[in-house]
C-alpha cells in the first residue's frame, strides 16, 4: 500500500460525495488505502460513505465511532493505517485528480519525511490558490517548517514515523492542528515543500475558521499552544516558537475576540503571552511585520482595546 488516506465525516452528506470522488479519480498506479471514519453522523453520510465502501471496496473501507470530534476521528484512523505515507482529507474538501500520483513522485525522488503542499481556497462565488512559501519547490529546515500553516490536510508524512513518535491530536479543542503538526519536526530530518495547489480547501461560513460569533471554544488557542508547547524544544526553537505565540494569543485571538468585547478573555492571552515571553515585542520576526501589525500587538497588550479594534477595521479595509 502506497498512501494511506484519513477522511473524519461528520454529517456533511452535502459535501461527501465531492470528496470520495477525488479519491476514486487519483491515478489508479498509487495503492490508496482511503480510511472513512464516521463519527456517529447523523445524516445520510453513513449509507453515502457505505456505498462508495461497496462499490470500490479495494480502495475505502468504512469504519463508526460514536461522536467524539475531528481530533479523535483522526486518531481513530491513524490505526487502520497500511500505507508507506499517511495524509488528512477533510470530508467537505477534495483532492486534484493527480495530487496522489504528484505527492507519491515526490516522496520517491526526494526521500523525504515530510511533504507540504499549496492549496485552492474557494466557496461559492470563487476560488484562490495559497501558496505555503514564497519559493520554488524544495526543501526546507525545519524552522522555515514551524513558521508555515499548521493545517494536517496539506501535508503527507511517513507513517511509521507517526506512530512511531505517537503523534495525537488534542480531543475536544478547537485548533487541534496548531497544537499537533509542528511535532512532525521531531522525525523529519528532510522536509519538502512542493509548490502545486494539490488540496481544494472548502470555505464554509459555519466553520469555526470562520466563526462569526462569539463561541467559548475560541479559548482553546491556549490549550492549544500548551499542547504545542510540550511537543517543542523550546530553546532550540525560541524565535520560530515566541513568533507564533505571538501570531495566535495575541494578533489571531485578538481579531476573534474583539469585536466581541471579550475584554477579560483577551487579557488572559496576553498575560499567558508574556508569562510565555516577557520580551516577545523584541521578536525578529515580528520586527519584520508591518508597521500595522505591530500595532495591533503593542495596542491589545497595553489593554488599548478600542485602538486595536479600528486597526483591525483599518486592516480589513486595506484587504
Amino acid at each position: 500500500m502506497d498512501i494511506s488516506i484519513i477522511i473524519p465525516v461528520y454529517n456533511v452528506e452535502r459535501y461527501l460525495k465531492d470528496c470520495l470522488d477525488s479519491i476514486i479519480q487519483q491515478s489508479n498506479e498509487i495503492m490508496l488505502q482511503a480510511i472513512i471514519v464516521d463519527d456517529g453522523s447523523s445524516d445520510h453520510s453513513q449509507t453515502i460513505a457505505k456505498h462508495y465502501t461497496m462499490l470500490y471496496p479495494d480502495i475505502f473501507e468504512y469504519h463508526r465511532k460514536t461522536n467524539g470530534g475531528l481530533s479523535d476521528a483522526r486518531n481513530y484512523g491513524v490505526r487502520f493505517a497500511k500505507g508507506t505515507y499517511l495524509m488528512f482529507l477533510d470530508s467537505d474538501d477534495y483532492l486534484r485528480e493527480d495530487a496522489c500520483f504528484a505527492l507519491f513522485t515526490c516522496l520517491k525522488k526526494t526521500q523525504a519525511d515530510v511533504v507540504l503542499y499549496d492549496y485552492i481556497s474557494f466557496d461559492e462565488h470563487q476560488q484562490k490558490a495559497v501558496t505555503m512559501l514564497a519559493s520554488d519547490s524544495g526543501f526546507i529546515s525545519d524552522r522555515q517548517y514551524l513558521l508555515t500553516q499548521p493545517t494536517a490536510w496539506n501535508k503527507i508524512v511517513k507513517t511509521e514515523a507517526y506512530k512511531q513518535h505517537h503523534i495525537t491530536f488534542p480531543k475536544g479543542i478547537w485548533y487541534e492542528d496548531r497544537a499537533t503538526t509542528g511535532a512532525y519536526i521531531n522525525f523529519a530530518k528532510r522536509i519538502y515543500y512542493l509548490q502545486q495547489p494539490l488540496y481544494y480547501y472548502r470555505q464554509r461560513t459555519n466553520s469555526i475558521m470562520n466563526q462569526q460569533m462569539y463561541h467559548p471554544k475560541m479559548l482553546d488557542m491556549k490549550t492549544a499552544i500548551a499542547y504545542m508547547l510540550e511537543q517543542l524544544d523550546i530553546q532550540r526553537y525560541h524565535d520560530e516558537v515566541e513568533y507564533i505565540c505571538i501570531s495566535n494569543l495575541i494578533y489571531q485571538s485578538g481579531e476573534r475576540l474583539l469585536p466581541h468585547h471579550k475584554k477579560e478573555e483577551m487579557a488572559m492571552f496576553v498575560r499567558y503571552m508574556n508569562d510565555l515571553f516577557p520580551n516577545w515585542e523584541k521578536n525578529p520576526y515580528y520586527l519584520k511585520r508591518s508597521k500595522l501589525y505591530q500595532s495591533i500587538c503593542k495596542a491589545i497588550k497595553q489593554n488599548h482595546l478600542g485602538i486595536a479594534r479600528r486597526l483591525f477595521h483599518l486592516k480589513n479595509k486595506m484587504v
